[in-house]
């Protein structure tokens, strides 16, 4: 089995989150909606300067990092099809700049109003997250 350290965001646009979905049927959790994030090199990064460049590959956007709101874990296939167990460390934060475009392995994004969540089809960990942020 694999490991990996993600960081990811809720990342606020007034009432407004951002989500994103992967391309079609590929994984970790494929088909779902999912806050923006992606893996931390330990070794040549800290955890905010992983989530502000997965931010920006997977999006096109700056964001400000408020506060870090949740840890979690999950075990799902990767991409490749490897089982996973994933430590995810997630933060609040706020759109600062840019125009979202999609890019990296990201095939779609969309701002979601805060009491729409609840009609997004979310992966288990935003599940997890946004029960606890009281969304759900």
């Amino acid at each position: 089995m694999e490991y990996r350290i993600v960081v990811a965001a809720v990342i606020l646009k007034g009432d407004y989150l951002l989500f994103g979905r992967k391309q079609k049927n590929k994984g970790p959790y494929p088909n779902k909606d999912l806050i923006l994030g992606g893996g931390v090199d330990l070794e040549k990064e800290s955890l905010k300067e992983a989530l502000t460049r997965e931010i920006r590959e997977e999006a096109g956007i700056e964001i400000d990092i408020i506060k870090d709101i949740s840890f979690d874990e999950d075990y799902e296939p990767n991409k490749h099809g490897v089982m996973t167990h994933y430590l995810f460390i997630t933060y609040l934060a706020n759109y600062v700049s840019g125009k979202v475009k999609a890019d990296d392995d990201i095939d779609s994004l969309k701002w979601v109003h805060k009491k729409d969540v609840k009609n997004l089809e979310l992966c288990k960990p935003s599940i997890n997250l946004f029960t606890k942020l009281g969304y759900l």
